[in-house]
């Protein structure tokens, strides 16, 4: 019960993230996720200039560096394997080994918090950023090699097991209200990992991995009423942001997830919308996929 418990609230934070009356930030709060972790912090982040503005702890968040702050002399020591980055709050430069480097906006001191560029010092560090406007929410995302690895496993129930995992990012407007169900719906291109359709209740998102994380490149709404044409597996879309991806494959490997039982239908659907379900299966969690035997 715990589990399915544990399943569901993942599942209904997954569809307010497509959904933008739950996600839709009106207020000057900016969130922060790096990997998968939304970063607590006791002062608020902002803007200057463009540049996202943020407390020095969520800069010792990155996985892979270490942070050190010197209050004699107001720097800010970033270290990453042999790399050394430095900050002098209030200063307009940096230093990334013997480099200096003009910075947008200075680090500071704010009401006795430590306060840094964010954008700088995470592609300084070698980490991916991305920025959600109508959200007002910062991606960081570092994934490690290992997880990389894992998500080009010749083993294609772990490589999608894998790519699932990866830190999610979605810079895309928010698609308005879209309602749940406890089943969930994934969509391969036949043989793929790294390309995925999540489905869940009338939403769906086209989910693309690269680099270490997953990214949202299109998210639509499923409606009777729709008058976009989306790709063949999937009903009329009514509302749709980002572009649709281009389906030039013969089949498409689709897991019927029944969240309550914990069980899945699987199957395939051909070019011209006909679903054939060849058998059922346990699938306990959301990304524990199996292989199907006849899966080309």
């Amino acid at each position: 019960m715990k589990k399915y418990l544990k399943i569901s609230l993942l599942v209904i934070f997954l569809l307010t993230t497509m959904s933008g009356t739950a996600m839709a930030n009106h207020s000057d709060i900016i969130s922060i996720n790096v990997n998968k972790d939304i970063i607590e912090t006791d002062a608020a982040s902002y803007i200057d200039h463009g540049t996202t503005i943020v407390p020095l702890n969520v800069i010792q968040k990155i996985p892979g560096i270490s942070v050190k702050w010197n209050n004699s002399n107001k720097t800010v020591t970033i270290i990453q394997d042999n790399k050394i980055i430095k900050l002098v709050a209030g200063q307009n430069s940096a230093t990334i080994g013997s480099n200096k480097v003009k910075l947008p906006v200075a680090s500071l001191i704010k009401n006795g918090r430590v306060m840094v560029p964010l954008r700088f010092i995470a592609e300084a560090t070698d980490a991916y950023i991305g920025w959600n406007p109508y959200t007002r929410n910062v991606h960081i995302v570092k994934a490690t090699q290992e997880m990389i690895e894992k998500t080009k496993s010749s083993d294609l129930a772990e490589a999608r097991n894998a790519t699932l995992q990866l830190p999610t990012v979605r810079l895309l407007k928010p698609i308005t209200k879209a309602g749940g169900t406890d089943t969930q719906y994934y969509y391969f291109p036949e043989g793929k990992a790294d390309q995925v359709f999540r489905s869940i209740g009338n939403g769906v998102e086209y989910l693309e991995a690269i680099n270490g994380r997953l990214e949202q490149k299109w998210v639509g709404r499923i409606g009777e009423k729709g008058t976009i044409k989306g790709p063949f597996f999937l009903s009329s879309i009514e509302e749709e942001v980002g572009k649709q991806p281009i389906i030039d494959f013969d089949r498409i490997t689709f897991f019927k997830l029944i969240l309550p039982i914990g069980e899945a239908d699987y199957g395939f659907i051909n070019k011209d919308g006909k679903a054939t379900t060849i058998g059922h299966q346990d699938m306990p969690g959301l990304y524990d996929f199996f292989n199907i035997s006849e899966e080309k």
